[in-house]
């Protein structure tokens, strides 16, 4: 028989980590550590790794090719398609894990690490109280088997719907007792088409409520507990990623309502929905109260609204006059409802997980804007299960990083289940402080660490919410704390890094913000137990600047946002340039592309490659040419010019710089202003500025020396 297991609720949960002093969690996390995460012996120099369904029929052989490739023995094949490697240490195990994340054809691959078990107080399980399910040899017979397995056990059961191929979930009659349902459970597994049975695990979002107010986002700032935020906004392109909250759900919101797609409600209990029906596709949170306290081990009163605040920490609209800044300023948001009145159901996250990757869910349409980040702010005590993990797999499959927090348990995250799932990017919980919050989960199973805020003194994490205390209210703001709201940091700076390069795989996603994590400040307890929460402290702009810009000047999915293009002089020689990759700029500026490049201070906003700002002034790819006597930079928005720049020797065209509209002549179309081209002779050759135009600016050139040649191109008016 499977059985698995929940976390407590968010109120035991509360009482349990109130009780846990800083001191004792300070001593609990380091005697851990030296116990669980340093002496892992053998078991640490073994590395485990799943590769993509596309290479059925041939997984053994390329997993044997990877592991020659890195030094190790043949492939062990081990259950549900996993291979395992030897290394010969830990450090080689953790380089074999590295290279692996970074091919296509690997779904994961981490080092297996064996954790000493502490003292700790064990976690109360939580289950639905009336649905189980069977994972069928013949799903064709589920009702023969349902109504078999009623007749052999006396109770009234119902089969709800058979999902995943296989696996059949069956309700009980209302009333029936936790130990009428195990009893149940274990006599299906006699049955002659049961492979296995197991009660349906309950699932909370990991949050804490802080009633203190913080009026600023410290946790977005260059504080040392903040990620640097705005540094990566200096680097990112401004085309627009699609987000999943798989949560409870989300509420209108001033910050909110322009970035929200289309999403669904997956929750598939009335009762855990709170609204009345089953699956449906409004993803509204209708509020998660239980106001008659029917749920498993006591649940608030109160309505939590936990998906509007987690999704106001990923992509809240910024530069709009009013409220806060996400951390990915032009991200978008998909909901997905999982979680309802007392949490929610693993067999309904794991098909949440499904479905905002793009994965066909029996029963429901498909998702018309698959995503490729997930952020789950949610756990339960126990281990991955089987569908859990398929669901997973299948996500990675599709390219998605599926992020995921840690746990609010103050105890290892390898207890808790999606964050010890295979594949995903478990996040622990640090403080204004940059050391580990009081309440946070950590351990082999955390991959980085990110804000999540504290008790006390320390502030919390200020994000969206509703006012409403029970049913929907006005929109407000307020703090939570909890590796809930460390997670949507880190799904947040993968959006940024996916607009940079949107073929990024889970495995190098993972890979680069681990390498841009920034070490644990001195004396913190996290900088004294290497690998207890992770690889560091979230960075964004580490994270985004390891990513290199693959953006195709032809894509125009995501929204119509601006570029900025920051012009350039080299003292040495007197050329200017316009640069919109940051990547390129910072390398000019610190010398590495020769010459000795500063800024002019002339910047301006062009259209972004996703551009469509209206009917007459489409953003157009504008390609850089440079004369090869002389180095003066030309620019174009017409394809023929570009050719005809391609084809002379005397220029070099450097491809696609960024996009702009294309003017006739010397006019530019409605909505768009001009950008002349100035040119002079010097001792080099010929020199080429280009300019916005200005009347004072125009003839100060002109008495210079400069004469204006032509409209180069058009930028937003």
């Amino acid at each position: 028989m499977v059985v698995v297991h929940s976390t407590v609720s968010r109120r035991a949960s509360a009482r349990a980590i109130s009780t846990v002093a800083p001191r004792v969690v300070r001593t609990l996390l380091a005697s851990c550590l030296s116990a669980c995460v340093l002496t892992t012996g053998a078991l640490a120099a073994t590395v485990e790794f799943r590769l993509g369904p596309d290479l059925k029929g041939r997984e053994q052989r390329i997993a044997n090719q990877l592991a020659k490739e890195l030094g190790a023995g043949p492939a062990v094949a081990g259950r549900q398609g996993m291979f395992t490697i030897s290394a010969a240490d830990d450090a080689k195990a953790a380089a074999m894990a590295t290279a692996l994340r970074e091919r296509a054809s690997v779904l994961w691959a981490q080092p297996a690490v064996s954790e000493g078990q502490i003292e700790r107080t064990t976690p109360e399980t939580a289950y639905h109280s009336r649905v189980m399910a069977l994972v069928l040899n013949d799903a064709s017979s589920a009702a023969m088997t349902v109504a078999r397995l009623a007749a052999r056990t006396g109770q009234a059961l119902t089969l709800k719907r058979v999902s995943n191929g296989n696996r059949a979930l069956v309700v009980l009659p209302s009333g029936t007792t936790a130990a009428a349902l195990a009893a149940v459970t274990v006599a299906a597994t006699a049955d002659g088409n049961v492979r296995s049975a197991e009660r349906v695990r309950l699932v909370q979002h990991q949050w804490l409520p802080n009633d203190t107010m913080w009026a600023q986002q410290w946790s977005l700032g260059t504080g040392v507990g903040g990620i640097r935020a705005a540094q990566a906004w200096d680097l990112t392109p401004s085309g627009s990623v699609a987000v999943a909250v798989i949560d409870t759900g989300i509420r209108s919101h001033p910050d909110l309502d322009a970035k929200l797609m289309s999403g669904y409600d997956m929750i598939s209990d009335a009762f855990i929905g709170n609204d009345g029906h089953g699956r449906d596709p409004d993803a509204t949170d209708p509020g998660d109260y239980d106001d008659d306290l029917s749920c498993s081990g006591g649940w608030d009163f109160m309505s939590s609204w936990h998906g509007t605040h987690v999704a106001g920490i990923i992509a809240a609209s910024t530069n709009n006059g009013q409220g806060i800044a996400g951390v990915a300023p032009n991200a978008r948001i998909v909901p997905v409802r999982a979680l309802g009145r007392c949490g929610g159901t693993s067999d309904d996250v794991a098909d949440a997980i499904r479905w905002a990757a793009g994965v066909p869910v029996a029963g429901v349409p498909a998702n018309p804007n698959p995503v490729k980040v997930m952020n789950l702010s949610l756990g339960g005590y126990g281990p991955c299960s089987a569908n859990e993990q398929a669901a997973i797999d299948a996500a990675l499959a599709r390219g998605t990083t599926v992020v995921v927090a840690a746990g609010n348990s103050a105890t290892l995250a390898s207890d808790f289940s999606p964050a010890n799932c295979r594949g995903v990017l478990a996040v622990g919980a640090t403080n204004l402080l940059g050391d580990i919050s009081s309440y946070s989960n950590f351990g082999a199973a955390v991959g980085i660490s990110a804000p999540g805020g504290d008790r006390g003194d320390l502030p919390g994490i200020l994000s969206t919410l509703n006012g409403g205390i029970t049913q929907p209210a006005v929109p407000s703001y307020a703090t939570y704390m909890g590796t809930s709201m460390a997670a949507p940091h880190v799904a947040g700076v993968v959006a940024l890094m996916l607009t940079r390069d949107p073929t990024l795989t889970p495995g190098q996603v993972i890979n680069r913000l681990k390498a841009g994590a920034r070490a644990f400040p001195a004396a913190t307890d996290c900088a004294g137990a290497p690998g207890a929460c992770g690889a560091g402290l979230l960075d964004a702009a580490n994270a985004v600047a390891a990513v290199t810009v693959t953006r195709a000047p032809a894509d125009q999915s995501a929204s119509a946002e601006r570029a900025r293009l920051v012009e350039v002089n080299d003292a040495l020689t007197g050329r200017y340039a316009l640069i919109a990759d940051p990547v390129e700029l910072a390398q000019m500026l610190a010398g590495q592309r020769g010459g000795a490049w500063s800024r002019t201070g002339l910047a301006v906003d062009t259209f972004s490659f996703t551009a469509q700002y209206n009917g007459l002034a489409i953003a157009q790819p504008v390609c850089r040419a440079r004369l090869v006597a002389g180095g003066g930079y030309a620019y174009s928005a017409s394809v023929e010019q570009c050719q005809a720049y391609a084809g002379n020797a005397g220029w070099a065209v450097d491809g696609m710089a960024f996009a702009a509209a294309l003017p006739t002549g010397w006019l530019c179309p409605g909505g768009s202003v001009p950008v002349h081209e100035y040119v002079r002779q010097d001792a080099l050759g010929y020199n080429t500025r280009n300019m916005p135009w200005s009347a004072t600016e125009g003839q100060r050139m002109i008495d210079a020396g400069w004469t204006p040649t032509r409209v180069a191109f058009c930028v937003p008016q």
